[in-house]
């Protein structure tokens, strides 16, 4: 055994932080013992065995189904306790959490160990929140892949008319006017809406929009379907980050994706595919043809073999 995952939803379509913990925990070995912490019981017998052998313990926060619970929230505050100094913990999110961080900060002073987060932003956040106490431990690392569209995608010239796509849940930290800026630059009739994801059959649309509206798609689907796109949009209101799989998951099938930055440092994925004007999003991506669309998912994929290697390392 080389230790405990402490980590809900692990391996869940449904739970980006679970489906990237696995996708990390594919390149680990000896596999590590993985409980989920809403089983406070067993999570405990784990973590005294890490303690016993001395072996690390990984907690990775938050995920779906237990940012809200009692269970999970003991079991973190235990994990604290029994493995202080030997923790790692691994937050794929920390700053929109208000509140909670006061939490997340008195685990962190209990539990000492390494703190691994996914963008600069994120890391900054840490450092203020505990007057720069934590600062010596923070290790900037982006997350690993939500699913595994890298090894079975084989970009295509894309459908006729154009399709232009939106991936992820359509949430209020999501930029529609970008969207729409990039909509409108496109030829009249030129292209149709298709979008993958929760929510977006409640977004308003332009009059005489075409929109077909797919949402939940299983990640065996995500490639196929997406491979069609001319253009994927990856609108983000507080700008794009490494952690952003709704703009990596297209990148990685090779399709141009226009998104929007507002700080270099968090986006670290710079392909040639990527673009960032709405007014020339149209005419790049409808030039790309075949071989940029396989060029550009190369360098997503090799950019994705990295961060697992970072993750591994920093991890474990």
């Amino acid at each position: 055994m080389s230790g405990v995952l402490v980590c809900g939803d692990l391996g869940s379509e449904r739970c980006g932080v679970g489906a990237s913990e696995a996708a990390a925990l594919a390149v680990v070995e000896p596999r590590p013992t993985t409980v989920d912490p809403r089983r406070v019981g067993a999570a405990v017998r784990a973590l005294r065995r890490a303690r016993r052998e001395r072996q690390p313990v990984v907690v990775a926060w938050p995920t779906r189904s237990t940012v809200s619970s009692p269970a999970a929230t003991l079991t973190l505050a235990l994990t604290a306790v029994l493995a202080r100094g030997r923790v790692r913990w691994h937050l794929h999110e920390y700053a929109i959490f208000g509140a909670r961080r006061v939490l997340v900060d008195l685990l962190l002073a209990v539990g000492g160990g390494r703190v691994v987060v996914s963008t600069a932003s994120e890391a900054d956040a840490l450092r203020r929140s505990r007057g720069g106490r934590v600062a010596r431990r923070v290790e900037v690392r982006v997350v690993p892949p939500a699913n595994g569209t890298a090894v079975r995608a084989e970009p295509t010239a894309p459908a006729a008319p154009p399709v232009v796509g939106l991936f992820g849940t359509a949430r209020a930290d999501k930029g529609l006017d970008v969207a729409l800026a990039a909509l409108r630059a496109l030829p009249p009739g030129a292209a149709r809406v298709e979008t993958v994801g929760e929510g977006w059959d409640r977004t308003s649309w332009p009059a005489g929009t075409e929109v077909t509206h797919r949402g939940r798609v299983p990640t065996d689907d995500l490639a196929p379907l997406m491979r069609r796109w001319a253009l994927a949009i990856a609108p983000f209101a507080d700008g794009a980050t490494d952690g952003r799989m709704s703009l990596r998951t297209p990148l990685t099938c090779g399709v141009p994706t226009l998104t929007t930055v507002r700080r270099p440092a968090d986006l670290t994925l710079r392909p040639p595919h990527l673009l960032l004007d709405p007014a020339t999003a149209a005419d790049e991506a409808l030039a790309t043809g075949r071989e940029d669309r396989a060029r550009g998912a190369a360098a997503v994929a090799a950019f994705e073999a990295e961060t697992v290697r970072q993750l591994k390392d920093a991890l474990w």
